[in-house]
């Protein structure tokens, strides 16, 4: 049968690109404005101007929806550079610090109404959970980026060799995410009630910050020992040293 005049034929195979983006756009738009209730597969098609089978094909289920909806806010993480987050940059923790708590603020502020959502509804929770293990995904990914960075920063000798890196990680990925929460919960009106993440960074910066005697007592040792060699042309031990005539 040929094609009538005037009829467009929607073409066969993958979607056009921009609307998987369109779709985990909407689907944010009813989370935070309408709920969960409102969360149905056909109503995100329609306010992404595509079809209910371009959700399916995109994210499988619901719950793949919600999963990606909470992964688009890895963003500021992804952008972080590598080489800061590795230690292999050179410049202070204090720095470094404030630059990956503020992605992982960012990322919460932005998975904290999915988080809510799906928290709301018990076998979606547990679904969501099964999705979680699978993939290893979880708050305690980012303990490992920050605790691998400061266990780092202590084999350079710039953070105390004595610091428990994991615990101190956690406390920090918990501070962003309290933060966060306090922001979804009380608004404009919960600033100021908890301390800046600034502060907790300029407070981190002090506390892991090496001893300033044991730091200059080795560097002291290392100048020591430098002068030595320079004035006996090598290391000197108490069988090469001369002996005294009598």
């Amino acid at each position: 049968m040929t094609e009538s005049a005037g009829t467009t034929r929607r073409p066969r195979g993958r979607p056009s690109t921009g609307v998987r983006a369109a779709i985990l756009a909407s689907a944010l738009e009813i989370i935070s404005g309408d709920g969960l209730d409102q969360l149905t597969t056909r109503a995100v098609a329609k306010r992404a101007h595509t079809s209910e089978a371009s959700v399916f094909y995109h994210f499988g289920d619901k719950v793949g929806l919600l999963q990606a909806a909470v992964m688009a806010g890895l963003g500021p993480l992804k952008a972080l550079d590598p080489a800061a987050v590795t230690g292999a940059l050179d410049q202070p923790p204090v720095e470094t610090l404030a630059v990956i708590t503020a992605a992982l603020e960012q990322f919460f502020n932005h998975a904290m109404p999915v988080i809510a959502t799906i928290q709301s509804d018990a076998s979606l929770r547990r679904a969501f959970a099964e999705r979680l293990v699978e993939g290893d995904l979880g708050p305690h990914r980012g303990v490992q980026l920050l605790a691998d960075y400061l266990r780092a920063m202590v084999t350079r000798g710039v953070v105390r060799a004595d610091v428990d890196c994991d615990a101190v990680a956690m406390l920090v990925v918990g501070g962003c995410f309290l933060a966060a929460w306090q922001r979804a919960m009380s608004g404009d009106t919960g600033d100021g009630k908890l301390p800046e993440l600034r502060r907790i960074v300029e407070a981190l910066g002090v506390l892991l910050a090496p001893d300033v005697l044991e730091t200059e007592r080795s560097a002291s040792v290392g100048d020591r020992a430098g002068r030595r060699r320079q004035a006996g042309g090598g290391e000197t031990s108490p069988a090469a040293a001369p002996r005294r005539s009598r």
